[in-house]
């Protein structure tokens, strides 16, 4: 059944806030601290304490962005770095509160009645593209005080826990070396064929795709008959 249209001569508008495009700023050094006071708060169940520099938080809902706070994690890449982050927070005793950490994963904080530092070692692995963190669920009555984010940048390169005694935890590294990662090389045709080496041997298809090439000009002199019956076609 086709349905019957009205007119609507009056309508009313919809009323939205106006966008806002937040500058992405470069956060310079090799470690620093952002103040959870000057992150962008989204949701409810929250409330600033500007004397003490704290969030307040006593219900799940709240997302809490250092968007504008925090350096890119991909700045250091070439580099084999990575932003290693920990929470400053503060809990009530038994408060049991979820979050979504920076690396997307979902901790439950442990209880401090007088502060304590999450350490989250998965930003290895992966940082969150909106560096926010979420608040999951909170016990009732409950409430979490979080202070600041401490960020700094780190090696990839890894010493395990049992080798600590033996081995140098600090990476020397010379600023030639570094200066060579981001100067842009000219390519040559030894870089161009070492690439295709490479392709050959990691890309069974390509491989096949060269040698169909090279067999071009014998598959010429071939008739067409011939060539016909060998592909397998039938004629339709």
């Amino acid at each position: 059944m086709e349905p019957k249209r009205e007119f609507f001569p009056r309508l009313k508008k919809t009323v939205m806030p106006r966008p806002y495009f937040a500058t992405e700023k470069d956060i310079l050094g090799q470690r620093g601290t952002a103040a959870a006071m000057d992150a962008a708060i989204y949701g409810s169940n929250w409330y600033l304490d500007k004397e003490q520099g704290l969030i307040e938080v006593y219900e799940a809902g709240a997302a809490i962005s250092f968007f504008n706070l925090l350096p890119r994690k991909n700045k250091y890449e070439k580099e084999g770095l990575y932003l290693r982050l920990k929470i400053a927070y503060r809990t009530t005793e038994n408060a049991n509160v979820n979050i979504r950490t920076f690396s997307g994963n979902h901790v439950t904080l442990a209880n401090s009645l007088t502060g304590d530092m999450y350490d989250d070692p998965q930003t290895y692995w992966w940082v969150t593209d909106d560096l926010t963190l979420n608040i999951n669920s909170i016990f009732s009555g409950e409430k979490l005080w979080l202070q600041r984010v401490d960020w700094e940048w780190m090696s990839k390169e890894i010493i395990y826990e049992d080798e600590v005694f033996g081995k140098n935890t600090i990476l020397y590294r010379s600023l030639e070396d570094i200066q060579k990662l981001y100067q842009e090389k000219e390519i040559t045709d030894d870089d161009v064929k070492d690439f295709l080496r490479d392709k050959i041997n990691s890309d069974d298809w390509f491989a096949k795709k060269c040698l169909v090439m090279l067999r071009e000009e014998q598959l010429m002199g071939e008739k067409l008959v011939k060539l016909f019956e060998d592909s397998g076609l039938e004629l339709s």
